[in-house]
């Protein structure tokens, strides 16, 4: 399939796409500091570098963007295009590496929370997350979190 833009814009659409510091990390994080939360960013666990580290909880939260991590039955997962290889295997390799990330991290004795970029679109929706994820920090259970909500 033939991209509908020159090399040159099609690149300077790109670097304009963050991959650190985007919206819903953004408000993840104020609303996690909201709540008295405290905690780092850029720092690594072992190898690994989650978007948010709440060191005293031993929690990891990662922003997800719904496209790029393929949220599954998410509409702005963009599932129905039809993709080259090259963007099938992208894609893919992604879900290999959360998945590889998320076990490594668990085995290593953290928490884990996902919050969904559909999820921090719409406040209402956002704040029953959040306190849903301040009750799980709180609680010390479970080892993971995943925002349920899915944009149709």
């Amino acid at each position: 399939m033939m991209d509908v833009v020159d090399k040159a814009t099609r690149s300077r659409m790109m670097s304009g796409i963050r991959s650190s510091n985007t919206k819903p990390e953004v408000l993840t994080r104020k609303a996690l500091h909201r709540l008295g939360y405290r905690f780092r960013l850029n720092s690594k666990v072992g190898k690994i570098k989650p978007d948010i580290v709440l060191c005293s909880y031993k929690v990891a939260v990662f922003t997800h963007g719904c496209y790029w991590h393929k949220h599954e039955s998410c509409k702005l997962a963009y599932a129905d295009r039809n993709y080259s290889d090259k963007w099938k295997k992208k894609f893919e390799d992604n879900r290999q590496r959360d998945k590889r990330v998320l076990d490594q991290l668990m085995a290593e004795g953290w928490r884990v929370a996902v919050i969904w970029e559909c999820a921090t679109r719409e406040p209402d929706i956002f704040d029953v997350v959040i306190n849903q994820l301040h009750g799980w920090i709180k609680s010390g259970t479970n080892q993971y979190f995943e925002s349920d909500y899915r944009k149709t």
